[in-house]
């Protein structure tokens, strides 16, 4: 076992499992204590997905917590409710805490920034400089990139350029690059930046002894009673965004609410800021074969997808996409053995290399209600052949305890080197 190291991890909206949002700091941050390291994980109190803030208490401006033998300091940020500049202020005031929090904490000897946001990356790149620590980026996200695939941002914009700028200079600093997309180098190649530090850690799955939550009654009940019905129940669960363009999802259950020959049943899990308008959207349409449902703790997730008949993943056809996926639900229908149906347009298909399930275009209703009826009617044994598969492909390629080996093995080779140089 290597010499007890501290790494820092800036990411703001890094969880623990006992919320529903994404652990993947939290389960790598979990293999590197197990492997000798310290971890500090700097995040915000104040949750994306509920748009409360449930971690500071109402005096305090930041908190320590410790879950597994990860460090969490939650920071108080600005609250914000919509795409709005309250949400650009959001994501400025968990820079500017994480700075300030971290002069009160001993030196560490690596950070990672991480995106979703660029910033949050820049503050990790600033605290690693005034701290004379070690500097990974992690690409999560491609900003600007992504943005300006969906429309919301202009090319050329000064917007856009900046956060070109701002990448271009964590990219050339870090020591790694940390990439969960595996066509990241080619993206970078692209934009005449290195590539040769570049590291491919795609999501993956706590495949332990983590124990299972009971999902909430509600769903549990609802879940339940379609079942116990002979309905065959497909589930969604994660975010509700633009990127995930689930309108398709509900064009899809208009056209089969039209079959009397099959029952079949969409549960939709989990929030974002489409939510509502898809809820009008199903109420408009008048569909009694779909449900939305709160989001769940991550804790809760297996015990949720253990219930359900086959799962969706469903992406919008945007070009950012070409430089390839690695969406967290879909590693969780995988290890709980759930048959997927994937719909999207990517260079990696983890569906299709698993057989863990049907691939299909994206943005197409009628394909992907085809799709529904498909596996619905396809003999038990074989949709349980789909999900074996994919439990194997994920304990091969995303188990996150293997992650994590693979990042602690990076950071022990540079503390080597630094050994060697200091002989």
């Amino acid at each position: 076992m290597p010499p007890t190291r501290d790494v820092w991890i800036f990411n703001h909206y890094a969880d623990a499992p006992d919320r529903a949002a994404g652990t993947r700091h939290f389960d790598l941050g979990r293999g590197l204590v197990q492997r000798g390291f310290r971890v500090t994980i700097f995040a915000a109190g104040f949750s994306h997905a509920t748009l409360q803030e449930s971690r500071v208490s109402r005096r305090g401006m930041y908190r320590f917590a410790t879950y597994d033998g990860v460090r969490f300091v939650w920071l108080r940020t600005l609250p914000y409710r919509g795409n709005t500049w309250r949400r650009f202020a959001n994501m400025l005031s968990y820079s500017v805490m994480a700075l300030v929090v971290q002069s009160r904490l001993s030196r560490p000897d690596a950070v990672i920034g991480s995106t979703v946001h660029p910033f949050a990356a820049a503050a990790g790149f600033i605290a690693a400089r005034l701290r004379g620590a070690r500097f990974f980026f992690e690409i999560r996200d491609l900003w600007p990139q992504t943005l300006i695939d969906m429309g919301v941002l202009q090319d050329g914009s000064f917007a856009a350029r900046s956060m070109r700028w701002l990448e271009a200079v964590l990219v050339r600093r870090a020591e790694v690059v940390i990439t969960l997309l595996p066509a990241t180098r080619e993206y970078l190649a692209q934009r005449g930046l290195p590539t040769e530090h570049v590291l491919y850690l795609p999501n993956g799955v706590r495949l332990g002894t983590r124990a299972a939550t009971p999902p909430p009654a509600r769903i549990a009940e609802l879940l339940d009673r379609l079942k116990a019905d002979g309905t065959f129940v497909y589930g969604y669960l994660g975010a509700h965004g633009r990127a995930n363009h689930l309108d398709v999802v509900l064009d899809a259950a208009a056209l089969l609410s039209q079959q009397a020959d099959m029952s079949i049943h969409v549960v939709l899990i989990g929030d974002g800021p489409e939510k509502s308008h898809l809820m009008r959207r199903a109420g408009a349409l008048g569909l009694k074969n779909l449900a939305f449902a709160d989001p769940i703790p991550k804790d809760a997730v297996p015990g949720t997808l253990r219930r359900l008949d086959g799962a969706i993943l469903h992406l919008a056809d945007v070009d950012v996409f070409r430089f390839g996926i690695s969406p967290n639900k879909l590693f969780d229908y995988l290890a709980n053995e759930v048959p997927v149906l994937s719909a999207c347009r990517s260079p990696n298909d983890p569906v299709a290399d698993a057989g863990a399930g049907m691939s299909l275009p994206p943005d197409d209703a009628s394909a992907l209600a085809t799709a529904m009826r498909s596996m619905a009617a396809l003999p038990t044994a074989e949709r349980r052949r789909m999900g074996v598969m994919g439990r194997r492909y994920v304990e091969r390629h995303h188990d996150i305890d293997l992650l994590a080996g693979e990042l602690a093995d990076r950071l022990s080779s540079l503390h080597a080197r630094d050994e060697r140089s200091r002989e």
